[in-house]
């Protein structure tokens, strides 16, 4: 059982992301659970992958970082136990802080997972105000993150793609940034980049 934890700011494409990677893995004969976090009442990112016949564990308990260390593991272990999943996919919420989450782990009592990886959604259009404005945030959701895909970067300017390169090897030299435009559709290929098994 692997897991891929999808994180990025409010209004990066998460969802639209990680139905386009669910839908790969599916098309592969993949098993995918898809955990999906909503701080309102109404869980409509849960509701739209239902409609799409994608299994999903809703935690709406609030935000990620404060209140999900009490669900995260036993739905782990759940999927584990009672489900023959080969990928948890974890969407947070845009206000999630990526290593509050991944800390969570080591409380987690099931088999060991096969590898965790994250990946990051960055927005060009808006990113260098939410790097002024909510600077541990972003720092935290770049610096944890093993690629970091550029998302709308069809609706970019050369000079806002500039400042997303310019943020990502401040915070995180070492990860891969690839631009996308998830709402135009991500390549299979290059989806199969954070895949964690090869076909």
């Amino acid at each position: 059982m692997h897991l891929l934890l999808i994180a990025g700011f409010l209004g990066t494409g998460k969802t639209t992301f990680s139905i386009q990677v669910a839908t790969e893995c599916i098309r592969q004969g993949r098993k995918v659970a898809m955990l999906v976090n909503e701080i309102g009442e109404i869980g409509i990112d849960g509701q739209l992958m239902r409609e799409l016949d994608l299994d999903v564990w809703e935690m709406s308990n609030g935000c990620i970082c404060c209140t999900l260390a009490a669900d995260l593991v036993p739905t782990l272990e759940k999927l584990d136990q009672e489900y023959a999943v080969d990928l948890i996919l974890m969407e947070p919420s845009g206000a999630a802080d990526p290593e509050s989450i991944l800390r969570t782990l080591v409380y987690y009592k099931g088999r060991p997972l096969e590898s965790i990886y994250t990946v990051t959604l960055l927005d060009p259009l808006r990113l260098p105000e939410l790097y002024e404005v909510v600077t541990p945030l972003i720092v935290t959701q770049i610096a944890n993150a093993n690629v970091l895909f550029a998302n709308k970067a069809d609706l970019a300017t050369a000079e806002q793609l500039e400042d997303v390169q310019r943020i990502a090897t401040e915070v995180n030299p070492d990860a891969k940034l690839l631009l996308v435009s998830a709402r135009q559709g991500i390549d299979s290929d290059l989806l199969k980049e954070i895949l964690p098994w090869k076909d």
